[in-house]
């Protein structure tokens, strides 16, 4: 008899408009502390990852996949957003790909997992799309 091997779960959260990088830490009064916008943001991913995926808090290795997904400016020409969307142009311009994974990663720790420094492989993509969206996924290794 064979065994087979159950998949662990793949955790889906999709979280609407751009994602904010992680701003730089600031100091005052002898603290370092984080800016309200990252704040906010990290709070409007963790309201998206609790309606949707629950607080799984995985323990163990993890793999973490970030698929960016940007609409392309409304100043842009029809034939340059086409080619944008069918990815001819590809997104360069800041913020930083891997800023943006911080701010992701930061905000599901105690939701999705207990530290990000679980994450031991990741994926990272960032593409033109129709709308702005990011979609986040996690699974146990």
């Amino acid at each position: 008899m064979e065994k087979t091997e159950i998949a662990p779960p793949v955790y889906r959260i999709v979280v609407p408009g751009l994602l904010r990088a992680k701003g730089r830490p600031r100091f005052g009064n002898g603290r370092t502390f984080t800016d309200a916008k990252t704040v906010q943001a990290e709070k409007h991913i963790q309201r998206h990852a609790i309606e949707q995926i629950g607080k799984p808090c995985l323990t163990g290795p993890l793999h973490v996949s970030l698929a960016i997904q940007i609409a392309p400016p409304p100043s842009w020409s029809r034939k340059k957003t086409a080619s944008a969307l069918a990815g001819g142009i590809l997104p360069t311009s800041r913020p930083d790909i891997d800023n943006q994974m911080k701010t992701a990663a930061d905000a599901l720790n105690g939701i999705a997992w207990k530290d990000d420094a679980q994450i031991v492989d990741a994926t990272l993509s960032r593409r033109y799309g129709p709308e702005s969206v990011t979609v986040i996924e996690v699974r146990s290794l």
